[in-house]
């Protein structure tokens, strides 16, 4: 298993849009067994999709992400999971422990729309 983390510096990024980097994790039998950096490539989301996917991503966790945007990773089969926050180490812990808390697994929302039509960003927590 691989969870990549959208990061500035070791913690987690406000914004999937705006983050540094990605810190890549491997996973043996729950356990962290590999990090590697990735620094953000500035690609369109499909061609992140396909990098991430290529590397074996199967997660990715991010603080904020517009709605549209995690629908294409998670019709890719990423599970996308938003409202993170902290040191991106400990939040993959968290998650591999099912201790990770106010967040929002958003494959479920395809095609939600706010009020006015527009898709809605995660509320920053």
């Amino acid at each position: 298993m691989r969870i990549a983390v959208a990061s500035e510096g070791l913690e987690v990024a406000p914004r999937f849009r705006q983050c540094a980097s990605y810190m890549c994790y491997r996973v043996d039998r729950g356990i962290i067994v590999e990090c590697q950096n990735l620094p953000n490539p500035g690609l369109a989301a499909p061609k992140l999709v396909a990098l991430l996917v290529e590397m074996g991503v199967d997660t990715l966790i991010v603080g904020a992400i517009d709605y549209d945007v995690a629908n294409v990773f998670c019709h890719a089969g990423i599970e996308v999971i938003a409202g993170a926050h902290g040191s991106a180490r400990e939040v993959v812990q968290a998650y591999l422990t099912r201790t990770l808390t106010g967040v929002d697994e958003l494959c479920h929302l395809d095609g939600w729309e706010h009020e006015d039509g527009h898709d809605r960003d995660l509320a920053e927590a």
